[in-house]
């Protein structure tokens, strides 16, 4: 298969739509000097190979929320696999990365505030999984650039978290030290839904 490369309109298009999950055809055609079809069709295209999401992102900073890198040197590659697969709807992971060095995993994750923080890397996120030699979680302090992120915000809610973990039966929970997955329906923070 041949690599698609971006041409110097698809640069533009894409600069044009920077801060925006909103597509204005018509202003893009001006810029561009092409027709509002054509704007449509090079928008569906770059979707359609994966150079473009038009996605809504928000400022979890600007929330009171807050952001904390999570380093991890995991055993080997099945394991690896596995907690991928395992946490790939994981809402509290906004990034994770795959990294060379003395951690091969690195995933930026966000919470609440500093209890919900302790709590989730103490009991149920990455860091206390099977295949974990070494782990280390720096909070992060400012965001410096792009402060908006995008996050997977659960509408359908379930009575298990999508990795498996029990949020009702945790003591941690029980206790008011945790608030809860955001894919539970016992959570009782921020993105709670309520039924309608």
């Amino acid at each position: 298969m041949r690599n698609y490369s971006l041409s110097k309109k698809d640069l533009i298009l894409l600069k044009n739509l920077e801060g925006s999950c909103k597509v204005n055809y018509k202003q893009l055609a001006d810029i561009l000097h092409i027709s509002h079809t054509a704007v449509k069709k090079r928008v569906r295209k770059l979707i359609s190979r994966r150079y473009l999401a038009i996605i809504p992102a928000l400022n979890l900073k600007k929330l009171g929320f807050i952001y904390a890198l999570l380093f991890l040197e995991v055993a080997n590659d099945q394991y690896l696999s596995s907690l991928l697969k395992k946490f790939s709807q994981c809402p509290r992971i906004i990034f994770m990365f795959r990294t060379l060095g003395e951690y091969n995993l690195v995933a930026l994750i966000y919470a609440e505030n500093d209890k919900v923080l302790d709590s989730i890397l103490g009991s149920c996120m990455l860091r206390t999984m099977e295949g974990i030699r070494k782990s280390t979680v720096i909070p992060i302090s400012s965001i410096l650039l792009n402060h908006f992120c995008y996050l997977k915000i659960p509408v359908r809610k379930s009575k298990i978290a999508s990795c498996g973990i029990d949020c009702y039966s945790c003591m941690r929970y029980k206790l008011d030290k945790c608030i809860g997955c955001p894919s539970v329906i016992y959570y009782r923070g921020y993105f709670s839904v309520s039924k309608e």
